[in-house]
C-alpha cells in the first residue's frame, strides 16, 4: 500500500486514535512516520486496534485487533508505504530514480552487478533498481551485518527480479517491482 503524501502532520494525525507504536523513537510529527501509520489505518479501519513493535534488530511487526501480521515500512520524498501479511515475510523499499545514485554505486554494487549493468540501456534506473533490491534483501533477512557488495546479488534481467543472500549457501529469492512516479518500489513476500 503506497500513501502519496499531500496532507499536514494535524490531517494525517486524525487517522491515528487507535495505533500505539511506542517504540520508535521518529518524532510524532514526521510526515513519512504519519503517512505509513495512516495508511494502515485506512486500510484496517478507524476502529481497528493497530500495535506495531519492533525486534532486536528493529524490524518492525505488527498485531490488528490481536492478530500478528508480519511488517515492512519505507518511505522517499512525498511518499509512505507499507506491505503486510498474515502468512508470509515481507520487505518493500522506495527509492527515487536520481542520477546521484551512480555517485556511491562503488558502495554497493559488485562485480556480477556492473557485468550486467553494461548491458544496460538506463544505468541510473537500473542502479536504483539494485540499490531498492538491495535494501529489500536487508529488511527481509532481518538481521544486520551484511555487507551489500559481499552479501547480497541482484539478477535484474527481465522478466524476472531476483536477489541472492550468500552468507554460508545462496539463496535465492524472487522479487517484484513497480515503477511509480519517477520511484522504483521493490518488495518480496516469502
Amino acid at each position: 500500500m503506497v500513501w502519496k503524501i499531500t496532507e499536514d502532520a494535524e490531517t494525517l494525525n486524525n487517522y491515528l486514535h487507535n495505533i500505539s507504536d511506542h517504540q520508535t523513537t521518529t518524532p510524532k510529527t514526521n510526515l513519512h512516520w504519519l503517512a505509513s501509520r495512516a495508511a494502515l489505518s485506512t486500510h484496517f479501519g478507524l476502529d481497528a486496534v493497530i500495535v506495531i513493535n519492533k525486534d532486536i534488530y528493529n524490524r518492525p511487526s505488527m498485531t490488528v485487533n490481536g492478530e500478528k501480521y508480519h511488517l515492512s515500512i519505507t518511505h522517499s520524498s512525498n511518499y509512505a508505504a507499507v506491505l503486510f501479511s498474515i502468512l508470509r515475510n515481507v520487505a518493500l523499499d522506495l527509492e527515487k530514480v536520481d542520477a546521484r545514485v551512480g555517485r556511491v554505486a562503488h558502495k554497493f554494487i559488485n562485480s556480477a552487478e556492473e557485468e550486467m549493468l553494461q548491458q544496460t540501456k538506463n544505468l541510473i534506473h537500473d542502479q536504483t533498481l539494485i540499490w531498492s533490491a538491495k535494501e529489500t534483501l536487508y529488511k527481509f533477512y532481518g538481521q544486520k551485518e551484511l555487507d551489500f557488495k559481499k552479501h547480497m546479488t541482484i539478477f535484474t534481467q527481465q522478466p524476472e527480479l531476483r536477489g541472492c543472500l550468500h552468507i554460508n549457501t545462496p539463496i535465492f529469492y524472487k522479487m517484484y517491482d513497480e515503477l511509480l512516479d519517477g520511484f522504483i518500489l521493490t518488495y518480496m513476500i516469502e
